[in-house]
């Protein structure tokens, strides 16, 4: 199974490790009509879908948050990794 690690960096300096689940991983599929594996492999990756997983693990993992476009005017990054862990 793929497990994913995303590491958010806020604007205020704080950041966050966010393992990513099952139901992010979906959610995230069903709205970039393609696999995860092909978003992220390729020359083609798209920086937003890689905010718009780091919003939905966010959501997942318990945390209250905005909607997206006002989640992501408070990142200042997001590093995508595996996790051993998950």
């Amino acid at each position: 199974m793929l497990k994913i690690r995303l590491t958010v960096e806020r604007r205020d300096g704080n950041t966050v490790e966010l393992p990513v689940y099952p139901p992010a991983i979906i959610a995230f599929e069903r709205w970039a009509k393609c696999g995860i594996s092909a978003a992220f492999s390729g020359s083609d990756t798209r920086m937003e879908h890689l905010y718009y997983l780091a919003w939905l693990a966010d959501k997942d993992n318990g945390n209250v948050v905005k909607p997206f476009d006002e989640w992501s005017k408070n990142v200042a990054d997001v590093e995508i990794g595996n996790d051993p862990k998950v």
